[in-house]
Order: C-alpha cells, then structure tokens, then sequence
C-alpha cells in the first residue's frame, strides 16, 4: 500500500473543516473515508452512527466496501446484518460500545487477540472469508457521548495495522465525532419534522431571508422583540449578528459557529455556517438547548421500572455490574437485583441476550429500514 502522506495535525485540520460545512451524514461520510486514508492506509471503512444515550446502532454507510470491490450491492446487506447481530449476540473483541467506555476509544484486532484473531467470531464469520483480515475500529467520543464508530479494513496483502495507525486515529477520533454530531443536526434540520426536528435559516449571499422551515418559526418567535416578525421575514437580532460573523471569516477561521441565547421559554442554541467554502449563502440551525427528554430503549413495553431502564441502558453501553453501581450510586447487591429482574421480565439469560432482545426488536428494523435520526442522535418516532 501507499505511504500515509498527510500529518496528524493536516488530517485533523481537514475534518475539522469538513465537519463544519453541514453536510448531510452521507455526505459527510463519503468525503471522510477518503481523507482518513490519506493518512491511516486501508482498503475500505465503514461508519455507523450511535444513539449516545444507549450507543446502540443506529446506522450504516458501507458504501466504501462495495466501491472498492469487497463486497458487492447484491451482498453487502447480508455482511451488515453480520456486523450487527455480532454486536448484541455474543461477547466479542472491540465492540463498539465497549470502545466507547475506554479511555482511548481504538483498537486493532490482531493486538486484541494477541496475535490470534480467530478468536473473534467475527473475524471466523466475516472479516476472514470477505478477505479483509485486518480490521482497526474505532468509537467516535465528544464529552463523553458516544456519536459514532467506524470499522476500517485491509486486505490480507496490505499488511496488518500499526499502532501509529491506531493513534492517528485515537487523535482526531474527537473532531470526527463532532462532524458527525454536525450532521446529524442539519439532516434533522433540513427534513424540518418530527417531534425533535431543529429549525433551519438559510439567508442568501445579500442577507435576505431564502428559507425558513416551519420548526424554526416558534423558536424564532421566543428569541424576537417588539416589532420583530420572522412569519414576514425578519429575524431577531442574534441570528442576523451570528449570520454576519461567519460571513466575515475566511481562511483558517472559516467554519462553524455556535451561541446560545435567551428565550422567553428557556435557552436557543444557534449552530451558524457555510454550507460550503466557496458559498457566500449561512446556514443557521436553531434548536432547544439541551434537547428534549433523555433517549430510553422503550423498556416500558416490558414492565421495566425507571430504574430498571438505567439499569438496561448502562448495561447496553457495555458497562459491569460494579461499574454501574457506581455511575448511579447504589450497592453491587442492588444492581444485581435490578439485573435479575430485567432478566426475568425480558425473559432472558444473560447480558448479551437482553441487550439483543432490546436492539434486535427495537433498533435493527429501523436501521434496515434507514430510519431519519433527530439531532440528538435517536431514531426519529412519533
């Protein structure tokens, strides 16, 4: 394979940049693979995005197995479901929600298996007979939400992975996870709907008002004075000073821009920017700061207590029974309690087994059916 030529602080810099341009997460992912390698040599990568409140899997964009010939349109649905199932059916090495918990958030299989990767059922079930035996995963971590994770891939010829591989990586994980975040917030932003849709401003090259989506008019309306009507085109006056920022920046400041403000029924964060360099036009996300209700993984159906759905989640994000004890300060005894009667009420036999009971009944359908996800990361439901 080519020599990596880009610098770990060119690499990140590029991210950053493409991070900040509100692309759609496809979009997003299909110019990221790319400058990725350009540093870390490989053959492919896969993305999937992540609930960061449960960091189950929410999607996939494999394009790059199919475009460089691993897998082909025909047959790349029946490896994903692999990848899938592989996550919640079995303890295996490198899951991407346990990855999520570590302090560097990357890890090569051959070095996780000291050297023995048939140890991982998915490499014996997947990565070996799809010729791509070496495989560095990583979990996309910002302030300790879990956004996405990626698999990256090399043939057999190209040789294993490095651990300067996996720090590059590990290095610019955090800037990758903010793009994503990014474009989660402007895909949600520009179908304008659902219950947790943000609202979108986009203003021409002249300042004049090009769109505004329904979901953004009552936000608006909390952030205007006397005077100010957005229904008739005007704006309050902390959309238009962020619009004239980020229309001042250029060069190494060109990029993304986020305030809050006060509204007259709480705090409005506004993510400005360029949909593109080359773009005089600002875009401008305008949402509820916070965001709304905690995602659950909809243990209700099955009787679970709100404590027990803590329980449930801390267990899908791949945490022990010691640990979580710890996060939501109650006695190991307690928190094996609590485990045992989500056990009995799911009708299950162990941890991997509820978490698949859960993810394959709830999460898969909407992964293979491509669900919208909101700005926050969970599956667009009524």
């Amino acid at each position: 394979m080519r020599e990596a030529d880009w610098s770990v602080d060119r690499l990140k810099g590029e991210i950053d940049a493409l991070g900040r341009r509100g692309l759609s997460r496809q979009e997003y992912f299909a110019e990221l693979g790319p400058r990725l390698r350009r540093a870390v040599a490989n053959d492919a990568s896969c993305w999937h995005t992540l609930d960061p409140e449960t960091r189950l899997l929410t999607s996939d964009e494999p394009r790059e197995l199919v475009e460089r010939g691993i897998y082909s349109e025909e047959t790349i649905a029946a490896a994903g479901e692999v990848i899938v199932r592989s996550e919640y059916l079995a303890e295996d090495h490198n899951g991407f929600a346990e990855l999520g918990s570590r302090r560097v958030p990357v890890a090569i299989l051959a070095q996780s298996t000291r050297g023995r990767p048939e140890r991982s059922a998915r490499y014996r079930d997947l990565l070996e007979p799809s010729g791509i035996p070496h495989e560095l995963r990583a979990a996309f971590v910002l302030r300790g939400r879990v956004w996405g994770a990626a698999h990256i891939a090399r043939r057999e010829a190209s040789g294993g992975f490095s651990r300067r591989d996996a720090d590059i990586l590990a290095e610019v994980a955090p800037t990758i996870a903010a793009g994503i975040r990014a474009s989660l917030r402007f895909d949600a932003a520009r179908r304008g709907s659902g219950p947790e849709a943000p609202g979108l401003v986009i203003l021409d090259p002249a300042g004049e008002v090009e769109l505004v989506t329904p979901a953004a008019l009552p936000l608006l309306r909390s952030l205007a004075t006397a005077g100010v009507d957005p229904e008739q085109g005007d704006l309050p006056s902390a959309v238009l000073a962020l619009a004239s920022f980020c229309r001042s920046q250029t060069g190494a400041a060109l990029g993304s821009y986020v305030v809050t403000v006060p509204g007259r029924e709480g705090w409005i964060t506004l993510h400005g920017s360029r949909p593109d360099p080359g773009d005089e036009r600002i875009a401008i996300v305008i949402e509820v700061a916070g965001g709304p209700r905690a995602a659950t993984v909809r243990l209700e159906a099955h009787g679970a207590t709100a404590r027990e759905r803590e329980v449930a989640t801390l267990i899908a994000r791949g945490l022990t029974n010691p640990e979580i004890a710890e996060t939501l300060v109650l006695s190991p005894h307690t928190v094996q309690d609590h485990v045992k009667s989500l056990f009995e009420k799911l009708d299950v036999g162990s941890r991997q087994e509820l978490v698949a009971r859960v993810f394959l009944d709830e999460y898969l359908p909407e992964v293979m059916q491509r669900t919208p996800l909101t700005s926050h990361g969970r599956f667009e439901l009524d």
